[in-house]
């Protein structure tokens, strides 16, 4: 951009070149010119215009056109000086020094020929020179053009060098700046370098620790590795640690385990702080608390906390390196190593898991192996997923048989996937005496979101069922055996006691022991039906006779037959129902003797001047009966076993015990063949239980059998 003072002086010359053209031209006018000079003084001036209009419209090429203008002033001086019209030089001199003026931004040089011209022609007038003549006056005008040209050059010669200084200087100041530059740029390009380099060595490095899965493979690759990623050269000792329960477990590089205890302190202080450290020369030696540092002469140490990925604001352990150079450890390298222990944290749970699953996977094989009973997994196609070698070799016997335990194991797992219910089967596989029974438990699991598998397991119950098929066919031998004789006792006891004239008097005392003879024999007998009962749930003998019958007569009927026992015990014994509730469809005689197991059982559990209460009520699913009472309780690790055959319960409280334990295992029988339920409702040591069983209500089709001829009470 032009600056404005020389912006202002060119407007002042384009307004005065006017009278400068004027002038010359009077000054041409003046002078005697001989047609050579005036026709060389139209030449040079046809030259000059074209040379200015090549300078307007090319100029790129603005040097070699100057050259070519000075060349035109050269000749045409010489032109003048041959012909003898050395007052034409003004013209030359006037051009010159405007062509000079125009471009002096260019160059200078062109500003020279007119500056010399005015002494020539003012020396050549000499002492002739008259101030009267125009051409005196021409020389005198061309000597001071001379000189204000000279001054110009010296002028701007002189701004040209100032410039030419401020240039350099400022040509320096930007070398300087550019050198400075480059040396950020070096340096900017070094650490990038090394950036490179330790993402390189941190990049080798996972791939290095996630190429392995043991443990200890994977521990001491990552103190390799850190130590390639920080530099062999600077490195003294790396330091894993890890929190083990027992303690602080150290994995170093180069040293052993007895000489940890630099790492235990850069450990614990990392671990209370969940920070990283940074320690340099000065902090080693003049902090106390890091003297097992300065003992082993450590002059540099950094450390960072191993977070668990699975719980961010658990601390694992830590990773620590530790150097006998000057050189602290930057932030940047404080940074690589807490990625990198990121990493190394993720490596070692991946390598925990793996040793973990390893022995997961080793204790199912041993336990799939060993197992005494049969185990077959199924997927929801009913495909094998997963067996051990007593089912496999189960299901081959079973096929050597003719047998069809596999369709039917898979059909249970199709069962199992479709209910999504654990399930409890008996199968009997054959139908000859080689057949064998099998009791399979079967049960749905998810392993994964997208994976349902049903888990079946065998186990052989063929001895067992032997077994109960032998103790049966004994029982049932022994109850016939002791039936005859001792319907032949009650006979003969019904006869002393009733027809004693006959067969002899007898006396009070004898009549009292022949009664309690008499009891005895009654309470075996009952013991012997129960055995007969109990053994004809196992072979399915049990045989029901349903009616239409009234449960509140049932429960009223029982209660006035037992009255009697309990008002000996002083137990008061009441019945509690509604006034009306639903028929149902029972074996009366069946339901009546679980009433009468459990208020004999109640009586027997309850002391003196005690209540018992039975109980009804409609629910939706069928009549609810309850028998409460206020006798000595059961213990709640006992209530799962009272329902099992010859068990008996103990609950620290002295009660004569006369029965075998069948009563409410003969009542579970009853009440679940009628496809009811019993069970526990409450109890409490001391004082008091309620058992509760339910009977279905029968449905409409049902209620076209005849009612019981039961009396009401």
């Amino acid at each position: 951009m032009m600056r404005p003072e020389t912006e202002q002086l060119q407007t002042i010359i384009r307004r005065l070149l006017p009278l400068l053209a004027l002038g010359i031209a009077w000054l041409i006018t003046q002078f005697d010119l001989t047609p050579v000079i005036a026709g060389g003084l139209a030449g040079y001036g046809i030259i000059n215009v074209i040379l200015l209009l090549f300078l307007r419209r090319y100029p790129s090429v603005t040097n070699r056109l100057l050259l070519g203008s000075i060349a035109s002033d050269l000749l045409f001086v010489f032109w003048c000086i041959t012909f003898g019209g050395p007052a034409a030089l003004t013209v030359v001199q006037g051009i010159g020094a405007l062509r000079a003026w125009r471009y002096r931004f260019y160059s200078l040089w062109p500003a020279f020929l007119p500056a010399i011209i005015g002494f020539i022609l003012f020396l050549g007038a000499g002492n002739a020179m008259t101030f009267t003549t125009p051409t005196t006056l021409a020389s005198v005008g061309s000597l001071l053009l001379s000189l204000v040209v000279v001054a110009a050059l010296i002028w701007f010669g002189d701004r040209r060098n100032l410039a030419a200084r401020e240039w350099r200087a400022r040509y320096d100041h930007l070398r300087r700046e550019q050198k400075q530059q480059v040396a950020n740029l070096e340096e900017s390009n070094n650490e990038l370098r090394d950036r490179l380099r330790r993402m390189e060595a941190l990049g080798e490095s996972l791939r290095a620790i996630s190429s392995s899965l043991s443990l200890d493979d994977v521990l001491h690759q990552i103190l390799d590795s850190l130590t390639h990623m920080l530099g062999v050269q600077r490195i003294d000792d790396v330091a894993l640690t890890l929190a083990r329960p027992t303690g602080l477990e150290h994995r170093l590089l180069h040293a052993s385990e007895h000489q940890a205890d630099w790492a235990t302190v850069l450990a614990q202080t990392v671990m209370n702080s969940k920070r990283p450290v940074s320690l340099d020369g000065f902090q080693i030696t003049q902090q106390p608390e890091w003297q097992p540092l300065a003992a082993h002469q450590f002059r540099a140490a950094l450390s960072v906390p191993l977070f668990d990925p699975d719980q961010p604001d658990h601390i694992r352990g830590t990773l620590s390196v530790v150097s006998r150079q000057v050189t602290t450890f930057s932030p940047a390298e404080e940074r690589h190593l807490t990625s990198f222990s990121i990493q190394a944290m993720i490596a070692i749970r991946n390598a925990e898991f793996h040793v973990q699953l390893s022995r997961q996977q080793a204790v199912l094989s041993a336990v799939l192996h060993d197992m005494a009973d049969g185990l077959i997994v199924y997927d929801q196609q009913g495909t094998v997923y997963l067996d051990n070698a007593v089912a496999r070799q189960i299901i081959a016997q079973s096929m050597a048989r003719s047998g069809n335990l596999a369709n039917r194991l898979i059909e249970l797992a199709l069962r199992v996937h479709h209910e999504g219910n654990s399930l409890s089967q008996e199968i009997v596989d054959g139908e000859t005496e080689q057949a064998r029974f099998y009791h399979v438990h079967a049960t749905l699991v998810n392993p994964s979101a997208d994976t349902r598998l049903a888990v079946l397991v065998l186990h052989d119950v063929t001895d067992q069922k032997g077994e109960e098929r032998q103790r049966r066919e004994f029982i049932a031998k022994l109850a016939h055996e002791l039936r005859n004789p001792l319907n032949t006792l009650k006979g003969f006891l019904a006869i002393v006691l009733k027809e004693s004239d006959n067969v002899g008097k007898l006396t009070e005392r004898q009549r009292e022991f022949l009664g309690e003879v008499e009891d005895s024999a009654n309470r075996l007998k009952k013991r012997v039906e129960e055995l007969i009962e109990i053994n004809r749930n196992g072979t399915n003998q049990l045989k029901l006779r349903p009616i239409r019958a009234n449960i509140i007569d049932l429960i009223i009927t029982t209660c006035i037959k037992q009255q009697q026992q309990a008002h000996e015990k002083g137990i008061d014994l009441r019945w509690d129902v509604p006034d009306r509730l639903p028929d149902v469809i029972i074996d009366e005689e069946r339901i009546s003797q679980v009433l009468t197991n459990l208020i004999e059982n109640a009586i027997k559990a309850t002391p003196n001047g005690g209540k018992i209460v039975v109980s009804a009520e409609q629910h939706s699913q069928g009549i609810y009966v309850h028998v409460t009472d206020t006798g000595v309780g059961i213990p709640a690790d006992q209530i799962e076993k009272v329902f099992l055959p010859f068990y008996q319960v103990d609950n620290g409280i002295p009660v004569k015990k006369t029965h075998l334990g069948l009563g409410l295992a003969i009542c579970k029988q009853f009440v679940e063949a009628h496809g009811g339920k019993i069970w526990i409702a409450h109890s409490e040591v001391g004082k008091g239980t309620r058992f509760s069983f339910s009977l279905p209500l029968p449905d409409k089709a049902a209620f076209d059998m005849p009612i019981s001829d039961h009396a009401s009470v």
